[in-house]
């Protein structure tokens, strides 16, 4: 596990190739070698190598070779990049353990600060699929080999060489080593790896050689990054090179060959006696070449195990220094067909951990990559984004209940990243994508939502085998889109496919526009962490009485605090089957075995610890434009936290969430907290909801009542609707007649922050006594109980006391067109004007109808509405319809003038029938200030 994401090694990646293809290409390759005159099949095998690249894969082989390995001394000498001599001798099976072998210690670098990966998979893999174990083979083996290689390609966490190599006469080295002492060639002065101390190696007795300069480099096969200059595919294409030759070729590299070349150019005609001084030339050259190596080269002592495959592949698995080295051969065995190596490769990806080589392309592909939260929009937010929403064309989906993941699809690989940046097991569970970030090497982060969904819907889904479902992403150009959407969610929702809300994004945001995507749950619950007493978002402490919890659901919390407390405590550590990755799923007694359940957790110091990714963003001001700099760093907390989800809507305990590695921001929690407050849910989009009209009504009067200050006079205050609304004012005055509603107004004084600024006067607004100057007076929704009488004898009682702003909002009969009846709300005439006649809305027996009637009679009113609003205050309500010529009529007969007079906007996040309503509503300001 890296320390950093993505690491250091990101920036040199180079875009992945198919392995389908990287092995076509060699083998063609081979087949081009093979044709060629030169090459010579007796002395002369291709390998195909497939090497664990370290800095991507850690892994620890000491302890398995030390069961049964075998131990050789390795001379190794590099002519150039591409060509190495290597001379194996002193094998000896089973190894002898060197007594202080172990005691040296490595300093911790990033790439073994933590535990070794699990090699656990890998091993039973091997088990399942050798054929045999060879090592015992390699016993008083030696060997002398030329091993040039050819083309080198990088494929995830593999390096793959293709080399030629060459069996070299070795009778020499078989002479000296039985005259020299071992123990001598064993104790020579250490040349240390990566020492480019300049050598002296003389070839005797040959005269066109001479004393030649060389450096004792690092042993190619222990360098990742060795050969990658002279890798012979780019960017662009694996193939787009003519040769794998450079305009050094292999003939041109090979001494041995050039003297061949010269010699047949010399005796064509003697070809038997040609090849015979050929090779015999060869040898002596290499043979004294050898013994050169042999006095001036230190040996690396190596231990090994061997097997074969069952597919004719060989495993070698090496242990030298502080180095593991893992390698799959196929020495003459390129015949193999594609398919299987590629299986085989796969296979063996799957056993291990290739996670730090996934998260590091992942960052090559889109740098600085971070997760899209979407937010959790209170009604305010939807207010001000409904209307960009419907201009720019939005996208609904339905919230699938699961865990939250990115899907990375390289050369038909699938790898599914957590949030915390594990690499999360494929294989079980389906995924369901709602966005496309990358696709055909682009980048679409940039592009608009829209652009995205229209790429992501030419994909064929039906080549991931179900385990890839497509989404029903909707596109709404309006909110009764929107609300069918919904309904046909609430009413074909799939059982197999839980869901608990919807998705909202806006169709021109960018990947990189967080604020315009918005998550709309069926509940509204938050993640908190509990440390036995308190909960916390983060690092914030939250009030009991905010989570507002019943006791009985407080004590279940603490309970399965204790739960896991204990089970994370020292005494479980030797009950703990697996010390890596270790998480409350391993405990015997739960029954979820699902691995994305799975905690980031291991043991440190015989202790429990958690560790996570925290981000880190880095702005670079740039000209003309600024650079956002994301980073990750690792975070490991010495206790793993306790996590709960909490509903905020009802007041419970849902579960614990042992997936989660962290709380949920304090930010996250105040948004969903408003959320909550609001009654932000689902339902607000159904048709018999009016949340979403009641809310803009109040945005109407809070956008009015934020310009002004002073002493308020409030008319016609009912229930207290507008209590939060008047923070800016420094004396409030509430008169309301209705003794119930005073009752529900008094209770949420009480719990006002203002509630010392604010009296209520029980009388109506005809009758009160004033006795104060107040610079402003509402009258919001109730100035249809009146009369135009009514009105008159308001501004004859108070009008001495108002000395500034006089505000008003109605539903203007001027506005009204047709009667309203929905399943949200019924808006209705009483009384069919062209007949003056009632219709049946109003029960004729009743005082209201006796009351209507003698007011419309007189004039007081220009009709009866009947209204009635789903879940509100307002239920069967009678009210008078009066026009604003009349109602400006009388303002300005005693003394005020007309300040401003507007309709107000539609929402369009309301249903037609609550557009038509709220379609009817004047606002009128008036002023009794001469100048103002």
């Amino acid at each position: 596990m890296n320390s950093f994401i993505p690491s250091i090694n990101y920036s040199s990646l180079e875009k992945q190739k198919s392995l389908f293809d990287i092995l076509e290409y060699i083998y063609e390759q081979i087949n081009i070698i093979k044709s060629n005159s030169f090459f010579n099949d007796k002395i002369c095998s291709f390998e195909l190598e497939f090497r664990l690249r370290r800095k991507y894969v850690n892994i620890d082989l000491k302890n398995f070779l030390n069961d049964n390995s075998c131990q050789y001394s390795e001379f190794s000498y590099n002519e150039n990049s591409k060509t190495r001599y290597r001379i194996i001798c002193n094998s000896t099976y089973p190894c002898t353990e060197n007594e202080n072998e172990n005691e040296t210690t490595i300093t911790p670098t990033p790439q073994n600060e933590f535990q070794f990966m699990d090699i656990s998979k890998f091993l039973n893999y091997l088990e399942i699929n050798k054929d045999q174990e060879i090592t015992e083979t390699l016993n008083n083996h030696m060997e002398y080999t030329k091993k040039i290689t050819m083309m080198t390609f990088y494929y995830f966490i593999f390096k793959i060489n293709l080399s030629i190599e060459v069996l070299l006469d070795s009778s020499q080295i078989k002479r000296y080593l039985k005259i020299e002492d071992k123990s001598k060639i064993e104790s020579k002065s250490i040349i240390k790896s990566g020492n480019n101390k300049n050598i002296k190696i003389e070839i005797l007795n040959q005269s066109n050689y001479k004393y030649e300069n060389i450096t004792n480099k690092n042993d190619n096969n222990n360098n990742d990054s060795i050969f990658n200059k002279d890798s012979v595919f780019n960017n662009d294409s694996i193939i787009n090179k003519d040769s794998v030759f450079n305009n050094d070729s292999i003939i041109n590299n090979d001494s041995n060959l050039k003297t061949e070349s010269k010699y047949i150019e010399k005796n064509k005609s003697e070809k038997e006696i040609t090849e015979y001084a050929i090779y015999k030339e060869m040898n002596d050259i290499d043979a004294k070449f050898s013994l050169s190596i042999l006095k001036y080269i230190t040996p690396i002592t190596k231990k090994r195990r061997s097997f074969m495959m069952k597919n004719g592949a060989r495993i070698d698995m090496t242990v030298f220094d502080d180095k593991n080295q893992l390698e799959i051969e196929f020495m003459n065995n390129t015949y193999l067909e594609k398919d299987n190596i590629m299986n085989m490769i796969h296979s063996i990806m799957v056993s291990l951990d290739c996670s730090n080589f996934i998260l590091d392309y992942l960052f090559f592909l889109m740098p600085n990559y971070e997760f899209q939260k979407p937010i959790t929009p209170s009604l305010d937010i939807l207010y001000k984004e409904a209307k960009n929403l419907i201009n720019d064309t939005f996208y609904v989906a339905a919230k699938t209940d699961g865990f939250r993941r990115l899907i990375i699809i390289i050369n038909n690989l699938m790898f599914s990243i957590s949030e915390n940046f594990r690499i999360v097991n494929t294989s079980n569970g389906k995924f369901i994508p709602f966005d496309l970030i990358y696709y055909n090497d682009e980048d679409l982060r940039h592009k608009s939502y829209s652009d995205r969904i229209n790429i992501m819907n030419t994909i064929n889904f039906e080549e991931f085998n179900n385990k890839i479902i497509k989404k029903n992403i909707t596109k709404c150009s309006s909110f009764s889109e929107l609300q069918n959407f919904i309904i046909s969610f609430n009413k074909f929702d799939n059982p197999s496919i839980p869901n608990d809300g919807i998705i909202i994004t806006n169709g021109q945001s960018s990947y990189y526009d967080n604020i315009k995507v918005y998550k709309i749950k069926t509940r509204n619950t938050v993640d908190l962490r509990f440390n036995g007493r308190y909960f916390y978002a983060r690092d914030h402490l939250i009030k009991k009485s905010t989570v507002n919890l019943p006791f009985s659901e407080y004590k279940e919390v603490c309970l399965r605090y204790h739960q896991h407390k204990k089970f994370y405590s020292t005494k479980n550590i030797k009950d703990v089957p697996n010390n890596k990755n270790n998480n409350r799923n391993n405990n015997k007694n739960n029954n979820n075995k699902n691995d994305n359940n799975k905690n980031n957790t291991e043991i440190t110091d015989k202790k429990f610890c958690c560790y996570y990714y925290r981000k880190q963003v880095e702005m670079i001001n740039d000209v003309p434009t600024k650079t956002r700099v994301v980073t990750y760093h690792l975070v490991r907390e010495k206790k793993v936290p306790f996590i709960v989800e909490i509903n905020l809507d009802e007041n419970s305990f849902i579960k614990e969430r042992k997936d989660k590695y962290t709380s949920n921001s304090i930010n996250t929690f105040n948004s969903i907290l408003i959320a909550s407050y609001q009654k932000v849910n689902l339902e607000i989009f159904t048709p018999s909801s009016t949340v979403l009209m009641r809310k803009y009504h109040n945005i109407i009067k809070q956008n009015i009542l934020h310009k002004y200050k002073g002493n308020l006079l409030d008319i016609g205050t009912g229930n207290g609707g507008d209590l939060h609304k008047w923070k800016n004012f420094r004396k409030i005055v509430c008169v309301e007649p209705d003794f119930e509603k005073i009752k529900v107004l008094k209770e949420r004084i009480s719990k006002s922050e203002i509630r010392n600024r604010i009296s209520i006067l029980q009388n109506t607004i005809q009758n009160v006594e004033l006795r104060n100057i107040y610079d402003v007076a509402t009258c919001f929704f109730a100035l249809n109980d009146f009369t135009y009488t009514n009105i008159s004898r308001m501004l004859s009682n108070i009008a001495k006391n108002i000395n500034g702003i006089f505000c008003l909002i109605f539903f203007d009969y001027n506005l009204f067109s047709d009667d309203i009846d929905s399943s949200s709300i019924t808006y209705k005439q009483c009384i069919q004007t062209e007949i003056n006649q009632f219709k049946d809305i109003i029960d004729r027996t009743s005082i209201i109808y006796l009351l209507s009637s003698l007011r419309y009679a007189h004039s007081e009113c220009d009709n009866i509405m009947y209204i009635n609003i789903t879940d509100s205050y307002v239920i069967n309500h009678y009210e008078c319809a009066i026009n604003s010529i009349r109602v400006k009529e009388i303002f300005v007969k005693y003394g005020f003038k007309l300040l401003n007079e507007y309709n107000v906007d539609l929402f369009p996040f309301l249903d037609r029938s609550q557009i038509s309503y709220t379609s009817n509503i004047k606002v009128i300001e008036f002023s009794n200030i001469n100048e103002f």
